[in-house]
């Protein structure tokens, strides 16, 4: 694009690389193309002779002519796309929860995370088998345990979490946060 026939060496290419990286950290790659291809289109008020030579004064002197247009450029980039997000494994997403728990205070039943998730994982993959008999012992502590909440809240609170316990879909939770503790905690070691 701008007619070198001779290009620098590896000694040349490191200084540039590092001339670049320390005075035009701002820039991206991209900009950096735009602001040669708009050098050579004359639309800068700068010399783009290079003498043979791509060096830190050549450089500087069109990135230095471009910062002055660089805001115009940078409204009329389209953003540059999000990294894709890593997608965990059904195994990256159990062992997540249970070193949660198990590394934590373990005073808490409610507070396992992504209870709900982790507990749909293990019991389709056969890992946890619930019983009658378990599954109504769980019920019985995870009432309870809200009885034991409720009698040390605060009256209002007391109240709205005595609205809570009457939805089913939150005691399920909480008996799969405690069926997912029990299941963790008698893991071997």
């Amino acid at each position: 694009m701008i007619g070198l026939t001779k290009l620098p060496d590896v000694v040349e290419l490191e200084v540039i690389e590092d001339f670049i990286r320390t005075t035009y950290p701002f820039f991206t790659i991209q900009e950096m193309r735009i602001a040669f291809k708009m050098a050579v289109q004359g639309k800068f008020d700068c010399n783009i002779e290079h003498y043979e030579k791509f060096s830190p004064k050549y450089i500087s002197g069109i990135m230095n002519a471009y910062k002055g247009k660089a805001n115009q450029v940078r409204k009329n980039l389209p953003p540059p796309p999000d990294p894709p997000t890593k997608q965990l494994t059904e195994e990256e997403i159990v062992e997540f929860t249970k070193n949660e728990w198990l590394n934590g205070k373990r005073d808490d039943f409610n507070k396992v995370f992504n209870a709900h998730k982790v507990f749909l994982i293990l019991h389709n993959q056969g890992k946890l088998k619930i019983t009658q008999d378990q599954i109504l012992e769980t019920i019985k502590v995870v009432r309870e345990d809200n009885l034991f909440r409720i009698n040390k809240m605060h009256p209002l609170d007391a109240k709205k979490f005595s609205q809570q316990i009457k939805n089913e879909d939150f005691i399920e939770l909480q008996c799969k946060k405690l069926a997912l503790v029990k299941y963790f905690e008698n893991l071997p070691s």
